[in-house]
């Protein structure tokens, strides 16, 4: 009985609940009503196979295949019986001419299935496809074939199984294939392949066989009906279907648990319980058709529990799922359409059970308790029918029933003739009948209390018959009333449009207390727990009569809106609420609230004001727009509602993709459009759509969607709306996110990203070239600005050189116009003392001042000379010439000089004789100035070589194709690659030359080359690659042709031998008894000058004074000091090797050697050169040309006062023997003390650091380093390793010890480092330091 209640309950949700079944038909979705079949796919798609075309639903819309004759991929033919999906996810569909498999990701078909022997097409008319436990596809056409899949090739070969045209095939869960074959009954072929037919014999036609969830195994007749398999007698017997008789069973479906949907042909859907046995016809409510006459050719109950009915002939049912057992009664339903169309505004139960229904419009309706139609009353024009529009229907104890309504005020409902008493008596304070009562309530005094709409509050006595206003004197009560409600503890809660007011009435005057001041009440409902619920416009309140707390709740704490328009409770824990926009169930126990919406069977989203009741068996009625709703609270759960979401299309100018489509070079997708994540679009093709749906297939009208694009704001699309569409987007990367919304309840979120590139000049590489264009051309302009400022920089700085150099000429012009005066009258006298004088000594210093006198006409002559040049002034006159013998001859000039530094000059030629044609007044000049720089930069013992021969070079210009080639080479220091060509420009010298430090003018080179120009010739300057040096070439042409004629000497002969540059003078006798000069004092001056004149000089004046040391430069020098140390040293500051003020640095800093006084001379003359010299620690700094009278007076000064100053200290030393020694010492006396005892007790150790000194002395280092400076002049660095160094000199001297342990001894841990050190101190490395001190010992 139990099974057979709940079937009927079940049985009875079905047909009395809210849903809303959807049709489609062939005037806007489907190809065709002739449907063979229904079937669901792994991806949630439906497909319906027709006689004119395959259909595919997504959720939002179907899509038709057809045949298209030049379309190789798309469906073979429009006649379509069957659709299969095997375990790999393989879509088969069988047509009526062969077998295709659907490619989701292409949206194509393949070629129809070949043989696989032959390869020809199989044309076969397939009826059903199954796949084996063991994995075979088994397919049903014209004969039994066994299909194989590989990379989308379909072959086919036929099955042993002696059966044609098997028509429907099914493998049970024992591996038995049945084949229903029409007329000739149905085959069973058991997995060992025995073949048996059973209702061979009329059967009325087979078309249909399933198995349940139990195992047995049905079969469906056209003509026959049920049939069941008898497992014991192995053979079917027939379903005793009672009344029904012989269904025409065409279609049987078993997906539902314990029933078997029966699809029949004229007889609509019918459900077989296969517990009971029972079979009861499926009704559903359509305003399309009579459903009990449909005929039903596929029945399918999807993933969402959306159950779809084939009808033949009219199209595909929609049936959505319902999961709770909400009732309805109202004009959307066929069975159920008996209380009209208006809306429902009130309910009353009365003592007999019957179901008062009031309604805006439309009377008053009666139901039985079986819901039937019992009476409708409804306005007429007689005075006393009712109302038209009711407001509220009430029973009072009396069993009478009251109506409030809109227009008519208040009445007393005869229920057997639906006459009204009106109550004339309840007026206002005018006398006027009150026309609009909205609520009633009675309490214990049988006082029967009216809610009034504008006039207040009333009662009527039922004992009496009388009406009293009533007002309340502690709390004014609004007298716009809605709603009222009376508790057990005889208190009356008014609900006003101003709140709500509590009236005790036990109180004489009504007492009453205001609650929720300012909000519109609609309804009233106290629990158990004597909790009072207020509906109002502002959400739920709750209030504790007992704590006397207000508790409200809104659509933020989940409701699904504000608008509470009636409440019912539910035992302690639940409350029920209808709105405006659904229906909540309240826990109380959590706050939480449970929303149901039109979509879960209700009669929709809105309720009306207060239209609710519970009745004895615990049904709770809600009243609404489109009817009624009614439910049992245990029948109503609360299932885990979602929704999912995926995109079912994606469109690109109005054309959907598919795999392999491309947006220019990209490919859109690499997947099935409803898998995809990700598409790439290009720029031109930024207009499409996208179109999306719900898995749940069942209610798109009823959605929401929203969009998001890269996580933007939401925006939501009109219900029902479930594509957008997007043009012109830029390039870029979008992110959109879909999600779809039914009432409150959301979907999971669908992402997709979409990747718009750039135009090719728009692309990221595009942009990188042009930013690399963009900085190339920024960088050309910067450099074209800079060059263009260095070029007008450079031109100023030309210019500027220009007229630098312009204005040093002509400075140099005009003192050489005013020298050659003065020394012609220097060298004339001069020329004649020389010629006269017979004093050796006397000869020698005229010699000195010839020799100076012709370098300064000579400097004033080249200056003449390139001015001339400059100016344009310079006239050669060329005459045929032997070089060879003319080079020679200018050689002996330089003789004493070669002797002077041991230069070896030599010139080098094969030939006897080249004759030349040059300017040999001015040819001589070119050799010689080279000459002289050779000699200048060339060292002692070096060599200078000229080597004279000629040479042929076509790629050079004419006149120098053949030419004379001249090159003299020297040994000397050689020409940084950066000053080859700068050394011809005037005014430039070397720098930083150590042979020549003093440099020249910087006008001989210049002179040179412009004279070798005007002789028609090149000159050059290279390196010597195999020694040191550098060499000088000079190439003139040959012959005379390329002189003008009036640059041609006519004197026919020829010149061999230069003109004498310097006038012959009388030669120096030397006398070979030579006196010698005896010196007055015993000091020694040492003179370092590299200028032998000068140095000469010097020690000439000097040698009857002092013994005179001589040096060439200051290395030299500083060697012969450490051997034997001066009493004074003169030194000039530019010279070879160590210039001047190294060497005054050296002596100073050496403790041994710091006393020696210095003095530097120089030609420098600025104030800067002048301190940096005395910086260094010279005694005194003269300035050239120094006056020698003045350089004898400082020299004699500095050693008197280094002599005093010896005396002063011999003295003090001689009276500290006689003065009795005082004990009291300075400070820096105690100081040099602790140092010195650290020291000495630390001299071995290598790792002695000022740290440690500073520590055990307890000073500073800053401070230990300044009384140190100002008492040794030493660091402290320094003063340690003197210390360590006179230490090891002491140790050196006994040679007690070897060179390793003094320096160990001493501190030193590396040996090459203490020699290095003890050198510098005391000019000899420690060995040789080792045998002087043992020969003076031994002397």
């Amino acid at each position: 009985m139990r099974n057979v209640f709940t079937f009927l309950l079940l049985l009875f949700s079905l047909l009395c609940n809210g849903q809303s079944p959807k049709l489609f038909t062939t005037d806007k979705e489907l190809s065709s009503s002739l449907i063979n079949q229904i079937y669901q796919d792994r991806n949630g798609f439906i497909w319906v196979a027709t006689e004119d075309g395959l259909n595919r639903y997504d959720g939002a819309k179907f899509t038709i295949y057809k045949h298209e004759p030049d379309n190789e991929h798309s469906l073979a033919h429009n006649f379509v019986r069957t659709v299969f999906e095997d375990s790999k996810g393989h879509l088969l569909i069988g047509t009526y001419i062969g077998i295709q498999m659907y490619d989701p990701a292409t949206d194509n078909f393949t070629p129809l299935a070949k043989w696989e022997d032959t390869k020809e097409t199989l044309e076969s008319n397939i009826n059903s496809f199954i796949e084996r436990k063991n994995g075979e596809i088994w397919v049903s056409g014209n004969v039994l074939y066994k299909l194989d899949i590989k990379d989308h090739l379909l072959t086919v070969r036929k099955a042993d199984i002696a059966v044609t045209s098997p028509g429907s095939l099914f493998e049970d869960k024992k591996q038995n294939v049945w084949m229903a074959k029409g007329e000739e009954g149905v085959y069973q072929l058991t997995p060992d392949n025995q073949l048996t037919l059973h209702l061979s014999k009329d059967n009325g036609y087979v078309k249909s066989i399933c198995e349940d969830q139990r195992g047995n195994i049905y079969a469906g007749s056209i003509r026959k009906g049920l049939f069941i398999y008898d497992k014991e007698r192995k053979t079917f017997v027939p379903v005793n279907l009672k009344e029904k008789g012989e269904l025409p069973v065409c279609f049987l479906y078993s997906g539902i648990p314990n029933e078997l949907y029966i699809g029949t042909d004229g007889k609509g859907v019918v459900i077989y319980n296969i517990q009971t046995h029972e079979i009861s016809e499926y009704k559903f409510d359509n305003n399309y058709f009579d459903s009990g006459n449909s005929k039903i050719h596929s029945i399918l109950k999807d993933n969402s529990g959306n159950l779809w009915l084939a009808v033949y002939q009219k199209g595909v049912i929609l049936i959505p799922a319902r999961t709770n057992s909400f009732k309805y009664i109202g004009h959307k339903s066929t069975d159920k359409n008996c209380i009209g169309s208006c809306c429902i505004t009130s309910f009353c139960k009365d003592n007999n059970g019957t179901l008062w229904v009031g309604t805006d419009n439309d009377g008053i309706y009666a139901l039985t308790e079986k819901l039937e139609p019992a009476k409708h009353f409804s306005h007429t024009a007689h005075p006393h029918s009712v109302p038209s529009t009711v407001i509220k229907l009430y029973e009072d104890s009396e069993h009478n029933m009251w109506v409030g309504s809109f227009i008519n005020g208040m009445g007393k409902l005869n229920k057997q003739t639906g006459l009204c008493d009106y109550q004339y008596k309840l007026v206002d304070k005018n006398n006027n009948y009150i026309q609009r009562v909205y609520d009633f309530a009675e309490d214990k005094n049988k006082r029967l209390w009216i809610a009034t709409m504008g006039f207040g509050l009333f009662y009527y006595d039922l004992k009496t018959k009388e009406f009293t206003s009533v007002q309340s004197q502690t709390s004014l009560i609004n007298e716009w009333i809605g709603c009222l409600h009376y508790s057990d503890d005889n208190k009356l809660y008014v609900g006003t449009y101003d709140g709500v007011n509590c009236i005790d009435l036990d109180s004489p005057d009504f007492q009453s207390h205001k609650i929720l001041s300012q909000n519109v009440i609609y309804s009233i409902f106290e629990d158990a727990d004597g909790v009072v619920w207020l509906g109002s416009s502002e959400g739920l309140s709750g209030w504790n009569k007992k704590t006397k707390e207000l508790t409200t709740y809104t659509t933020a704490d989940g409701l699904p809106s504000n608008t509470i328009y009636a409440i019912q409770g539910e035992g302690k824990d639940f409350l029920w609420i209808s709105t405006n926009a659904g229906i909540s169930q309240f826990q109380k126990k959590n706050n939480k609230f449970i929303n149901y919406y039109v979509s879960d069977g209700l009669q929709g989203n809105e309720f009306y004001k207060n239209a609710s009741f519970k009745d004895k068996q615990g049904i709770i009625w809600f009243g609404g727009m489109n009817g009624i709703t009614y439910f049992n609270p245990q029948d109503i759960i609360n299932p885990a509602k979602t929704w999912n979401i995926r995109i079912t299309d994606f469109f690109l100018h109005n054309n959907p993709v598919r795999k392999g489509m491309k947006s220019g070079i990209h490919n859109i997708i690499n997947c099935p459009v409803f898998n995809a994540k990700e598409f790439y679009l290009s720029y031109k093709d930024n207009v499409f759509s996208i179109e999306f749906a719900t898995l749940e297939l069942n209610a798109p009208e009823h959605i929401n969607y929203l969009y998001s694009i890269n996580d933007e704001k939401w925006i939501s699309l009109p219900k029902g709306v479930n594509r957008i569409s997007f043009s012109n987007l830029k390039p870029g990367t979008y992110n959109f996110k879909i999600r779809a919304k039914d009432n409150t309840v959301y979907s999971n979120i669908k992402e997709i990203t979409i990747f718009i590139s750039p135009a090719w000049y728009a692309s990221w590489w595009a942009k990188v070239i042009y930013s690399l264009l963009l900085l190339t051309i920024i960088f050309i302009i910067i450099l074209q600005i800079r060059h263009r400022y260095r070029m007008h920089q450079e031109m100023l700085q030309h210019i500027h050189a220009e007229q630098i150099n312009e204005a040093k000429l002509q400075f140099f012009i005009n003192i050489s116009h005013e020298i050659r005066t003065p020394m012609s009258l220097i060298i004339s006298p001069l020329q004649k003392l020389i010629k006269n004088e017979e004093n050796n000594e006397r000869l020698k210093i005229y010699h000195i001042i010839y020799r100076n006198a012709e370098r300064i006409l000579n400097l004033v002559n080249q200056l003449m000379d390139i001015r001339k040049i400059d100016k344009g002034q310079m006239f050669l006159m060329f005459r045929e010439t032997n070089i060879i013998p003319f080079i020679e001859d200018l050689c002996t000039t330089f003789g004493q000089q070669a002797n002077t530094k041991n230069i070896r000059l030599q010139l080098h030629s094969t030939l006897p004789e080249l004759n030349v044609w040059v300017d040999t007044g001015n040819f001589d000049k070119i050799i010689l100035n080279i000459l002289s720089n050779a000699f200048k930069f060339t060292p002692e013992k070096g060599n200078i070589d000229i080597t004279i021969r000629t040479g042929e070079d076509n790629t050079l210009p004419d006149p120098l194709k053949q030419y004379a080639e001249i090159i003299i080479a020297d040994t000397g220091t050689g020409i940084d690659e950066q000053e080859k060509e700068r050394i011809f420009d005037r005014f430039y010298q070397i720098r930083n030359s150590q042979q020549n430090p003093k440099g020249g003018t910087g006008i001989g080179l210049h002179l040179t080359r412009s004279l070798v120009e005007l002789h028609h010739g090149i000159i050059y300057v290279e390196n010597n690659k195999e020694q040191p040096g550098c060499r000088f070439i000079i190439r003139l042409p040959l012959g005379n042709k390329h002189l003008r004629p009036e640059e041609v000497d006519n004197n026919e002969q020829k010149v061999t031998v230069a003109a004498p540059t310097v006038p012959v003078i009388s030669p120096i006798i030397e006398n070979e008894e030579e006196k010698k000069v005896r010196v007055k004092t015993k000091y020694h001056v040492l003179i370092v000058e590299d200028d032998e004149e000068i140095r000469n000089y010097i020690a000439q004046e000097f040698g009857d004074k002092f013994h005179i040391m001589e040096s060439r430069n200051g290395k030299e020098a500083l060697e012969q000091i450490f051997k034997k140390a001066p009493d004074l040293v003169i030194s000039d500051i530019m010279m070879p090797e160590m210039d001047g003020l190294t060497l005054c640095r050296k002596i100073k800093q050496n403790v041994n050697l710091n006393h020696i006084p210095v003095i530097l001379l120089t030609a420098k003359t600025r104030e800067e050169d002048n301190l940096e010299g005395l910086n260094t620690g010279a005694d005194a700094y003269i300035m050239k040309p120094f006056n020698i009278e003045i350089l004898q007076k400082t020299v004699e000064n500095l050693i008197n006062i280094r002599q005093q100053l010896r005396k002063v200290f011999a003295g003090q030393q001689n009276q500290e023997n006689k003065v009795q020694k005082l004990e009291v010492k300075s400070p820096d006396e105690k100081l040099m003390e602790r140092v010195m005892k650290v020291i000495n007790d630390n001299i071995s150790n290598p790792n002695l650091t000022i740290e440690q000194i500073t520590n055990e002395v307890g000073i500073s280092r800053v401070h230990l380093h300044r009384k140190l400076k100002e008492l040794t002049n030493q660091t402290t660095r320094d003063f340690i390793r003197n210390i360590r160094l006179k230490e090891a000199a002491r140790l050196l001297s006994e040679k007690q010890h070897t060179i390793s342990e003094i320096a160990m001894l001493t501190g030193f841990n590396d040996p090459n480092n203490f020699s290095t050190t003890f050198k510098e101190l005391y000019g000899v490395p420690p060995s040789m330091y080792m045998k002087e001190q043992l020969s003076k010992k031994e002397e």
